[in-house]
């Protein structure tokens, strides 16, 4: 679904401020948040309702498969109902579509980028009470949930929901990063607003291939709402602002980036920036 003509930024920030602040932090009303980019008027309770609902199958599926262990059964549920009976699955066809960043989209279309199908996966699996977390891999998002004695489940919810070792783990990092060195370390459990910020790094690349400035700006604001300081977005921002016109926004930033860092490489870059920025904004006055 293309954008409509009442998309409103604020309306994506006013509901993921909220969704972070909540006690604890929620993952589905913030990739909800994030889905608002698309349509403003988003009606989030529709879309809590599929998870519960799913949540529920997950949980008749584990009541039936009550031999097996408790983390187990669950996972195998999990897998079944989503992978298996519903066909949530990666969208390799058009991968770099903004749709497979929107949490409703992916609910209802079935498929995704590896970081939204896990966010299906995750909160089907909290409502469940499966212990499932996600997984920040480099490249491509995973779940996974700890099963004793220092052993965890990796699951690729991309790729069908297909159970990784730590073997399928470092092949995984060899196709989608092979400049990386696979460590453990790389499987830890990723907050909400890490996966937050994930989730709207990858929309932000997609607008701005797209060359939609607008939508990219949008989606850089909330990218420095969760890291205001950050050097990257700040210059992106300025960009996209000079781009659209906004001269003395854009000078913001950028005086902002000098102000952090004072002997960055492209600090000679920067200053011819800001002076060009300056002139620019002198000719609107």
């Amino acid at each position: 679904m293309s954008i409509t003509s009442t998309f409103s930024p604020s309306v994506a920030r006013e509901r993921l401020v909220s969704a972070l602040a909540a006690d604890p932090p929620r993952l589905d009303l913030a990739a909800l948040a994030i889905a608002t980019i698309n349509r403003p008027s988003l009606d989030a309770s529709a879309y809590l309702h599929t998870l519960d609902a799913l949540a529920a199958r997950v949980q008749l599926e584990m009541e039936r498969d009550a031999g097996h262990g408790e983390v187990l059964a669950g996972l195998t549920a999990l897998r079944h109902v989503l992978a298996d009976i519903e066909g949530f699955r990666g969208n390799e066809d058009d991968y770099q579509a903004p749709e497979n960043s929107f949490l409703d989209q992916v609910l209802e279309r079935k498929v995704g980028l590896p970081i939204t199908l896990s966010v299906v996966y995750l909160e089907v699996a909290r409502r469940a009470g499966i212990p499932l977390y996600g997984v920040p891999f480099p490249g491509h998002f995973l779940v996974a949930c700890e099963t004793g004695d220092d052993h965890k489940l990796v699951v690729d919810p991309f790729h069908g929901g297909e159970i990784l070792t730590e073997e399928g783990c470092r092949e995984l990092l060899q196709r989608v990063a092979p400049q990386l060195k696979f460590n453990p370390s790389m499987l830890a459990p990723a907050p909400v607003e890490l996966i937050a910020y994930r989730m709207l790094s990858n929309l932000r690349r997609v607008y701005l291939e797209r060359d939609e400035g607008e939508h990219g700006l949008a989606v850089v604001d909330l990218l420095l709402m969760l890291a205001p300081n950050h050097p990257g977005e700040l210059r992106t921002r300025a960009a996209l602002l000079a781009n659209l016109g906004a001269y003395r926004a854009a000078l913001k930033d950028v005086e902002r980036c000098l102000e952090l860092s004072p002997d960055a490489p492209d600090r000679d870059r920067l200053e011819l920036t800001a002076r060009e920025l300056r002139e620019r904004a002198a000719l609107l006055n």
